[in-house]
């Protein structure tokens, strides 16, 4: 058995001349180098099967062997395409690595605040195994739909219903998967929009991540897909509207709806946090109720891993902002508890705790004074008082639920919940939005479209920039 370096081109005349059998070993002109720490059961980036105690990867270099039968067998034009093949995917698998997880992955479940339990877990499956929560004709109905589209979704794959809402990026629509008949929420994202806000970084995560998760609480992905002016996010279609439309229309609700509201929360938080995931943007907007009045968590575009440092993260929004991010300190998971007790104080007493025009003015007031509800307040019974008052305090050392999400389930206040019944949706929910998406408040509400630069929109047409939006797809 002979071995050489060479280019394919120069080798042929060779392997046409020997009778011998002749072994190649053909190398991509620039070599990679992965470094793999996902810890996990199934790595996202290598597609193998791993021990959960496997720390790393050695170094790989991707190259392709190739016998002189199979050329003789596929021939030169089939032999390149494979070759082709296997080198985009070993550099895809190093595009992954270095974008998501940066060349280090230091989540590790067992070094996290949070109480590996099984309360739930058994309940909060992957995407790949969860179709426990949906009817098994809406099983068929998507995989027949995604089945059918690996090839041609596309924008022309749906028709356009109407706009039911408008983001920082571009419009929100109801849309109909013409193969299935099946109703989803379309988020068409401007590029040049992205590139302008500098947001390339925030999009990309919200897909990655979304792929990985499925859950009933919160708005899950079914596509994802781009042209060379926009980015296409298909995800499910909540029309129920959002929680500050109906803060906006009722300015308070009952304690009875608060704790409905907070358990819906908690059931999505768990299961993000379970799978190692800050989402560090809760607030009214990110949560979606559907037409039953159950609450669904959205928008992870800042959401995170909870990585070994995150003290120069201050992503979020200064309201909801808990003071660890605000003063640019290490945070976990009690950052969520902590604007979910804003959303309960917002909802009970009618405002935020603390309220500035900028940042900077809400950040002196946190460090100002300790927020509290006060016993004896009407209308709130002295169990949500404690229940909120822990969830508010400044420091997450001391804040409920920094031992775990269990520390905040437990709580008297939530006593009697039947979390089972309510991950299954088999209860009634007190507070029933209906479908809103075509009311009139609900169309005012929507902000019309900002112009852009023309130096912005020239800037989708360098290869270079569409470069950037690379694996942005999910069929």
């Amino acid at each position: 058995m002979k071995s050489a370096y060479a280019s394919l081109k120069d080798l042929i005349p060779l392997m046409k001349s020997s009778k011998s059998k002749i072994k190649i070993k053909l190398q991509a002109s620039q070599n990679y180098e992965e470094s793999c720490t996902c810890n996990q059961m199934s790595c996202l980036i290598c597609s193998r099967k791993r021990s959960s105690s496997m720390i790393s990867l050695k170094l790989l270099k991707p190259s392709v062997m190739v016998e002189q039968g199979k050329i003789e067998k596929q021939g030169i034009t089939q032999l390149q395409s494979l070759i082709q093949r296997k080198l985009q995917r070993q550099a895809s698998n190093q595009l992954l690595q270095q974008t998501y997880y940066g060349g280090k992955q230091n989540y590790d479940p067992k070094d996290s605040s949070i109480n590996q339990s099984t309360w739930l877990l058994s309940k909060t499956h992957s995407r790949k195994i969860s179709v426990d929560n949906y009817s098994q004709k809406e099983v068929t109905q998507l995989k027949s739909a995604q089945q059918q589209s690996v090839t041609t979704i596309s924008r022309l794959a749906f028709r356009f219903i109407y706009v039911i809402g408008k983001g920082g990026f571009g419009k929100v629509w109801r849309v109909e998967l013409k193969q299935a008949k099946k109703e989803f929420a379309l988020k068409e994202m401007i590029k040049a929009k992205i590139i302008q806000k500098r947001s390339v970084n925030s999009v990309m995560n919200e897909k990655f991540l979304l792929e990985q998760l499925r859950h009933p609480f919160i708005v899950n992905m079914h596509f994802a897909f781009q042209d060379r002016e926009n980015l296409y996010l298909v995800l499910d279609l909540l029309r129920g509207g959002d929680l500050r439309f109906h803060i906006s229309k009722l300015k308070r609700f009952t304690e009875d709806h608060a704790k409905f509201f907070a358990c819906c929360m908690l059931l999505a938080l768990q299961y993000l946090h379970s799978n190692g995931i800050i989402h560090r943007d809760l607030k009214p907007e990110n949560l979606v109720f559907d037409k039953d009045g159950f609450l669904h968590l959205t928008d992870l575009g800042v959401a995170r891993l909870n990585k070994e440092s995150v003290a120069n993260d201050t992503s979020g929004t200064p309201g909801y902002m808990a003071p660890e991010v605000m003063c640019r300190m290490e945070h976990s998971f009690p950052a969520d508890y902590y604007a979910l007790g804003v959303i309960l104080y917002e909802i009970l007493i009618g405002k935020r705790p603390y309220n500035g025009k900028n940042r900077q003015e809400i950040r002196e007031q946190i460090l100002a004074k300790q927020a509290t509800i006060k016993e004896g307040t009407p209308n709130v019974s002295s169990q949500a008082i404690d229940f909120i008052n822990r969830l508010l305090i400044r420091k997450p050392q001391q804040r409920l639920g920094f031992a775990g999400i269990e520390e905040v389930i437990h709580h008297s206040w939530l006593k009697g919940v039947q979390w089972t019944k309510l991950l299954n949706k088999e209860m009634k929910s007190l507070f029933i939005p209906g479908c809103i998406d075509g009311n009139s408040d609900f169309q005012n509400q929507i902000s019309a479209d900002s112009e852009l630069e023309d130096e912005c929109q020239s800037l989708v047409r360098r290869k270079s920039v569409q470069s950037l939006f690379d694996g942005y797809k999910f069929q």
